[in-house]
């Protein structure tokens, strides 16, 4: 997760119209929607390297396939 602080302070122009403000509420919106999306794909990029990790550094059973293999009712080597 990102360590940064957001706030939510927008300096309006003086005198802003309420299309300006509008479009500086949408773009905040957009911001807030994109910096939660990224989070999200950091956080299952980094679940997902953790997983590979994982899995790499486990043993290997060599009679894995083996028994595979016999589940289905096939010949081991």
């Amino acid at each position: 997760m990102s360590a940064v602080a957001i706030t939510r302070t927008v300096a309006l122009p003086r005198g802003a119209s309420a299309l300006e403000r509008g479009t500086i509420r949408v773009a905040d919106a957009v911001t807030r929607w994109a910096t939660a999306r990224a989070e999200r794909r950091q956080e299952r990029h980094d679940a997902m390297l953790a997983a590979i990790q994982a899995e790499q550094t486990a043993k290997a059973d060599p009679r894995a396939a083996d028994r595979m293999l016999s589940q289905m009712g096939l010949r081991g080597r």
